[in-house]
């Protein structure tokens, strides 16, 4: 089993992100059905400075649902690595990251983004985002909880209408996350049209933890126009991610000033097999 740092006081955590987020440059997004140990490993070996497990159920991991644990399935070799639950308990939550804690991430991650219908019927994802009180609640909770760094995920808000990204960035500083990953779009919105960045850089000037950009950010050229027009401390890949992990390769190569070329057909193919020998083995553990 892995064993993350742990801090006791919320300086020495906010201390810790702050110099990782300082260092990390573009990160994999949790996302359901994509983001397992195998497909983690080939980013990480691509470039992704910091990964996140499949986004999970704060019920099932308190009530222990196999499934669930399966998920949560972390390497010796993932580092820094964070776990994302959701819910919609402020105790429920605590108690479920208390138990996530023990299996060793870096970060502990609160999902108020998801705009799934079955995460938010039940009140999670962002659902919270028309709740904030409630949401707060939860942050404080986790928080107190656990002691690794707790940090959050939202949207711009629930609809055009209810824009409220500004408030809940504040609020969620105060109550205690470390950082905050914003998707520049809202809950109504799902992932139709194009992601607004800009309020991305208002949150950034409106707080001092970290801000995460998030949202539509398909190669180099997105990754650049998201940091030059948010300055946004880290760049979140998610569907971009999605049968290109080369994207991180080609983050990572013009960053460092190099010459990127995409994978030749021979590369493709190799990289498939080798996903696929990692699935094998994994789920054979199993």
């Amino acid at each position: 089993m892995k064993t993350a740092q742990s801090f006791e006081t919320q300086d020495e955590k906010r201390a810790y992100v702050r110099d990782l987020m300082d260092r990390a440059e573009i990160l994999l997004s949790p996302m359901a059905g994509v983001s397992d140990r195998a497909f983690r490993g080939v980013c990480r070996e691509l470039g992704a400075d910091v990964t996140y497990c499949e986004f999970v159920s704060a019920n099932g991991v308190l009530h222990g649902n196999p499934a669930t644990f399966d998920l949560m399935e972390v390497g010796e070799e993932e580092s820094p690595i964070g776990i994302q639950l959701f819910g919609s308990e402020p105790e429920v939550l605590a108690e479920a990251a208390r138990t996530t804690e023990k299996i060793g991430p870096d970060i502990i991650d609160l999902n108020f983004g998801c705009p799934v219908k079955k995460v938010v019927k039940r009140n999670g994802g962002s659902a919270l985002l028309c709740n904030t009180p409630l949401m707060e609640d939860i942050v404080r909770a986790v928080v107190n909880a656990v002691s690794v760094p707790v940090t959050a995920k939202i949207r711009l808000g629930w609809s055009k209408g209810t824009v409220n990204y500004l408030e809940t960035t504040k609020m969620l500083e105060e109550a205690g996350a470390c950082a905050i990953t914003i998707h520049g779009r809202t809950r109504d919105e799902a992932f139709r049209g194009i992601a607004n960045w800009d309020p991305i850089a208002e949150a950034k000037d409106n707080v001092s933890v970290p801000i995460i950009g998030n949202g539509d950010v398909w190669n180099y050229e997105d990754f650049a126009e998201i940091k030059e027009r948010t300055q946004c401390d880290a760049v979140m890949v998610a569907r971009g991610s999605i049968g290109n992990p080369w994207i991180f390769d080609e983050i990572k190569s013009n960053l460092q000033g190099g010459e990127w070329t995409p994978p030749t057909l021979e590369e493709l193919f190799r990289k498939v097999v080798d996903h696929m020998h990692r699935e094998v083995a994994l789920k054979t553990e199993r």
